[in-house]
Protein backbone atom coordinates (compact mmCIF):
# COMPACT_ATOMS: atom_id res chain seq x y z
CA UNK A 1 0.00 0.00 0.00
CA UNK A 2 0.98 3.64 -0.53
CA UNK A 3 -0.05 6.83 1.06
CA UNK A 4 -0.96 9.08 -1.05
CA UNK A 5 -1.37 13.28 -0.09
CA UNK A 6 -3.00 16.09 -2.03
CA UNK A 7 -4.20 19.40 -0.75
CA UNK A 8 -7.37 18.97 -1.81
CA UNK A 9 -10.12 16.26 -3.10
CA UNK A 10 -12.77 16.85 -5.80
CA UNK A 11 -16.50 16.15 -4.31
CA UNK A 12 -19.20 14.33 -6.05
CA UNK A 13 -21.21 17.50 -6.56
CA UNK A 14 -18.05 18.78 -8.83
CA UNK A 15 -16.84 21.21 -6.02
CA UNK A 16 -13.20 21.64 -4.86
CA UNK A 17 -12.98 20.86 -0.94
CA UNK A 18 -9.63 22.18 0.21
CA UNK A 19 -7.79 20.97 3.15
CA UNK A 20 -7.02 24.40 4.74
CA UNK A 21 -11.07 24.60 4.96
CA UNK A 22 -10.93 22.03 6.94
CA UNK A 23 -7.60 22.53 9.74
CA UNK A 24 -5.46 20.05 7.42
CA UNK A 25 -2.83 20.59 5.05
CA UNK A 26 -3.08 17.81 2.95
CA UNK A 27 -6.02 14.58 2.69
CA UNK A 28 -3.75 11.30 2.65
CA UNK A 29 -5.38 7.68 1.78
CA UNK A 30 -3.84 4.81 1.41
CA UNK A 31 -3.76 3.22 -2.30
CA UNK A 32 -2.44 -0.49 -3.64
CA UNK A 33 0.01 -0.20 -6.18
CA UNK A 34 -2.23 -1.07 -8.97
CA UNK A 35 -4.36 1.75 -8.27
CA UNK A 36 -1.63 4.09 -8.57
CA UNK A 37 -1.10 2.37 -11.67
CA UNK A 38 -3.97 2.86 -13.29
CA UNK A 39 -3.84 6.54 -12.17
CA UNK A 40 -0.58 7.30 -13.82
CA UNK A 41 -1.85 5.43 -16.88
CA UNK A 42 -5.13 7.24 -17.21
CA UNK A 43 -3.16 11.20 -16.24
CA UNK A 44 -0.56 10.08 -19.06
CA UNK A 45 -3.51 8.87 -21.62
CA UNK A 46 -5.46 13.12 -20.61
CA UNK A 47 -1.93 14.75 -21.04
CA UNK A 48 -1.13 13.01 -24.11
CA UNK A 49 -5.12 14.16 -25.43
CA UNK A 50 -4.46 17.73 -24.52
CA UNK A 51 -1.23 17.85 -25.93
CA UNK A 52 -2.96 16.31 -29.40
CA UNK A 53 -5.54 18.91 -29.11
CA UNK A 54 -3.38 22.00 -29.17
CA UNK A 55 -1.27 20.42 -32.23
CA UNK A 56 -4.20 21.15 -34.70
Amino acid sequence: MMLVCTPYITLKNGQRLYASQKGKEAFCFEVSEEQQKKYQEKKANRDNNKSKVKDN
